[in-house]
């Protein structure tokens, strides 16, 4: 069985890659959290996943689970919203650098980041956001000297959102006709001045960015140096 640990599989992207790694009989997926526990939109496969407490910053929590681990998925973070730049820099940032630069003490072949298609305008809006992902990034390069690394860069994700008591909050219906449009209007979009840019990247579903993080984890492609795949390539697993 090839081991795959996901970093962040009580949220909204981790969660639906978790789904996905359930359903293929060759894995063995570990998912470390907080919380250590299933969440309850989880329920239908949660027998499938060993699910493991541990805090990305304190790697003493997690390196059992990484020992032997063919890949590692970080999906760790919070959203890109003005406010407290260090705060944000460290929940995007420092927790992926932590279970990355872990990983590859352990030696584990692959590492799979969920990242962000940035604007350049994001810097000014949400600085500590940007500085963490790029934090990220950053490490991931290091990464891909010994072993495949894969970032995921997405643009906005719709499909359905869980709080954290539960609460289903569906995105689909806004989101989901917005999506067709702007990749139907790619060609004019694509025209559409400079200080638009990511404004008008179509939104993307969940399940085909999770699909997406699942095949940087398994196929032979990704095996080494550094992948970055965007909105293009996520679409086309829509």
């Amino acid at each position: 069985l090839k081991k795959i640990v996901v970093f962040g599989g009580n949220g909204f992207v981790g969660s639906e890659v978790l789904k996905r790694l359930s359903t293929v009989p060759t894995v063995h997926a570990i998912s470390v959290s907080r919380r250590g526990a299933a969440p309850g939109h989880c329920a239908a496969f949660a027998d499938k996943v060993e699910w493991m407490k541990g805090d990305c910053l304190d790697k003493k929590t997690y390196s059992d689970a990484l020992e032997g681990a063919s890949a590692v998925v970080v999906s760790v973070g919070s959203p890109p919203i003005p406010g407290d730049v260090e705060a944000a820099r460290k929940a995007n940032g420092a927790t992926n650098v932590a279970v990355i630069e872990a990983a590859m003490e352990a030696k584990v072949g692959r590492a799979v980041v969920v990242g962000a298609t940035m604007p350049p305008w994001l810097d000014k809006v949400a600085e500590g956001y940007a500085l963490g992902k790029r934090d990220a990034f950053e490490a991931l390069g290091g990464f891909a000297l010994s072993g495949g690394a894969v970032v995921v860069k997405p643009s906005a994700i719709y499909g359905t959102r869980h709080t954290e008591s539960g609460y289903p909050i569906p995105l689909a219906p806004v989101m989901a006709p917005l999506s067709y449009a702007l990749r139907i209007g790619r060609p004019v979009t694509r025209l559409a001045p400079s200080f638009l840019d990511g404004l008008l990247e179509p939104p993307v579903p969940v399940q085909a960015v999770a699909q997406t993080v699942v095949d940087a984890c398994l196929e032979d492609e990704y095996e080494e140096g550094f992948v970055a795949l965007g909105v293009e390539e996520i679409l086309k697993r829509c």
